[in-house]
């Protein structure tokens, strides 16, 4: 199974269910846990909450001990006491699980593959011009997919279940905003990830794209963003020119220097930068540095 399928242990209302019942309550045997969260009412959706527990364990955020389960370390600490910030905690800790490595191991694997299949979606809707991709159903995701992955078996998006599950759990992770057309902007996983990517309060553009692609791999030059280009076909998918940041990380750029977030300079004209992109692959400008700013709103 995997966390595309909605159906069985893809539901990510079911797992924060289950992540603030073991907040509140401490580890719990199996059944007591799944009764605690009302999994015995159909509309709480009891074979997914015990599919969920089964797939959260195998990817490591719970644990077993003897027959209870439990919230692993280091999350439980990180996590907290509280069920409510907990909750709102939880998209980051998981963003970290999904992407960890040892997650994605079997990365072009259809079995076993543990969260490498949602990465893979990931890593590939973030390297479309998100301005012109077309999010309204599958059927145009399938139809462009058909035309740039050149092996029929590593398609992602093979019918609506995978493809809705790209995009829910997409928006609940940070890398899209819901609504009638889902829309791919990572500005939020950029946005909880800045602490992770800045070792000093300013960085050149290159480092920083370096960092948030080591902290982020679905991003430009990050690992998983690597593996889906080197499969996808020149004539039917266009790479952003030498220098030049994708469409989607240009977007999550510029949106948090609005928001204050960052400050984007450029300092100079010879020295390397990187160049954003935005609608019809226009250039939205060079930067050279990247600033991190205070939430007062220091510019």
């Amino acid at each position: 199974m995997s966390i595309l399928n909605m159906a069985s242990d893809g539901r990510f209302n079911v797992l924060i269910i289950l992540v603030r019942a073991l907040i509140r309550f401490g580890p719990k045997p199996r059944e007591d846990l799944l009764e605690s969260c009302g999994a015995k009412y159909e509309q709480i959706e009891g074979l997914s909450a015990g599919t969920s527990v089964t797939r959260w364990t195998e990817l490591g955020l719970f644990a077993l001990d003897g027959e209870s389960v439990m919230i692993d370390e280091p999350y439980r600490g990180l996590l907290g006491n509280d069920p409510d910030l907990a909750e709102a905690k939880l998209p980051k800790i998981l963003r970290g699980i999904v992407l960890a490595p040892h997650n994605n191991a079997r990365f072009w694997q259809s079995e076993e593959n543990k969260s490498a299949d949602f990465s893979r979606a990931l890593a590939w809707l973030l390297a479309q011009d998100v301005y012109s991709l077309d999010t309204s159903s599958h059927r145009p995701i399938n139809e462009l997919e058909s035309a740039q992955i050149m092996d029929e078996g590593k398609r992602m998006f093979q019918n609506d279940t995978r493809w809705n599950g790209a995009r829910v759990w997409g928006a609940y992770l940070g890398f899209a905003r819901s609504g009638s057309k889902i829309v791919i902007d990572p500005t939020v996983a950029l946005a909880e990830s800045l602490d992770d990517i800045f070792a000093s309060e300013t960085l050149t553009a290159r480092d920083f794209v370096e960092r948030a692609a080591e902290v982020l791999p679905v991003l430009d030059g990050g690992a998983y963003r690597r593996e889906i280009e080197e499969a996808l076909r020149d004539s039917s998918w266009k790479k952003p020119p030498a220098n030049h940041l994708s469409t989607s990380l240009s977007r999550a750029i510029k949106r948090l220097a609005y928001e204050s977030r960052i400050a984007l300079e450029q300092r100079s004209d010879t020295e390397d930068g990187v160049t954003l992109l935005g609608t019809g692959q226009r250039e939205w400008g060079r930067i050279t540095h990247v600033r991190r700013l205070q939430q007062s709103g220091e510019k």
